[in-house]
This record gives structure tokens, sequence and C-alpha cells, in this order.
């Protein structure tokens, strides 16, 4: 394929021609985020799928006239395919640490079982709360609380418009948390304890 430049793609995928503008993708960027994908224990097919997610989310920016033409389109797709990447991984190793029997192995000390007890009903407790969530709000706690992600990589990973989207869903899920809490008095008192 002949080399096109920034401006081409973007203008490419703003008039809908995606194919010329995905062709430049596939033979260009993809060889990257394959190569950091397979380095990090990763296959060629979940790097094709992080590919495709990531593409998306560049696609969704330019026709929303959001992407900064000022960018690089490749350092902006790999970006977004790393950090999926990341959340994947994260996501399957703490699979596999809490399929891990050894973490509820007998301890001696009684004080040590009963300070175990407390935390793991605390937790308990947080995730039963956490459950009534809508899925959009657990995304963002989770990214932000958890994965400690500034808004702009949240935006980014969920494809909203700006940070400022961010923040203010960012602070209805915390107050909508806050009010499941407190309308509780017993979890209340153990989240508190």
């Amino acid at each position: 394929m002949a080399v096109i430049n920034q401006k081409e793609i973007i203008r490419c995928i703003q008039e809908g021609n995606d194919s010329k503008a995905l062709s430049y993708l596939y033979d260009h960027t993809l060889i990257k985020v394959r190569g950091y994908i397979k380095k990090n224990n990763g296959t060629k097919d979940e790097a094709n799928d992080i590919f495709q997610d990531a593409v998306i989310i560049f696609f969704k920016y330019v026709k929303n006239n959001q992407f900064d033409v000022e960018k690089d389109i490749d350092a902006f797709i790999y970006t977004v395919a790393r950090n999926l990447w990341i959340d994947k991984a994260k996501k399957e190793r703490r699979m596999v640490y809490y399929d891990n029997t050894e973490i509820y192995e007998q301890r001696e000390d009684s004080s040590n079982q009963l300070s175990d007890l407390i935390s793991q009903e605390k937790a308990i407790a947080m995730k039963s709360v956490f459950d009534r969530l809508d899925e959009k709000c657990r995304k963002i706690l989770q990214y932000y609380v958890y994965e400690k992600r500034s808004m702009k990589e949240i935006s980014l990973l969920m494809g909203y418009s700006s940070e400022d989207v961010v923040k203010t869903n960012h602070y209805r899920c915390k107050q909508y948390l806050t009010k499941i809490v407190k309308s509780d008095l017993s979890l209340m008192n153990l989240i508190r304890n």
C-alpha cells in the first residue's frame, strides 16, 4: 500500500473510507502492538483482539472530532492497546490469585484469625455494595481507586469524550456508593470498625 500521512488517515475515517485507513493501520501499527503483547506473555490472537479494540476506540475519537491531529496515530493506538492489555492481564492475575488455595491456610495465632475474619467480612460486604452499582460505575471506581489510573486514562479506556465527563461520572458513582453504605447501618458499622 502507498504510504499515506496522518491527515489522510483521519480524512479517510471521517469520510467513511475505513478500508483505506484500516489497511494502513494493519500494515503498520498492528506489528508494534503485537510485538508488545507477545513480549508480555500474550498470544497473536490476543494481540489481534486488543488491536481491534484499540482501533475501534481510535475510530470513535476521530468520528467524534475528539482526536488531536497533532498526536501520532501509531502512538495513540499503541498506548490504548497497551492499557487494554494491562487491564486484561491484571484481571487474569486477580482470578489466578483468588483461586490460589494457599491464601486460606490455617494460622495458629487466634488474633490473626480474628483479624483475618473481620477483614474478610469487610471485603465481602464491600463487594456486595460494589455489585449493586451499574457496570459503568464499577469500572470507573475500579480504574480510579484500585488501579490508580488518571481521569484522562479512564476517558480513553471507556471511550468518554473528555476527562470532565469521567470526573462527573466518578463523583456520581461515589455519591451513590456512599448512599448505599449509609442506608445499611450494620454495613456502615462493619466498615468503620
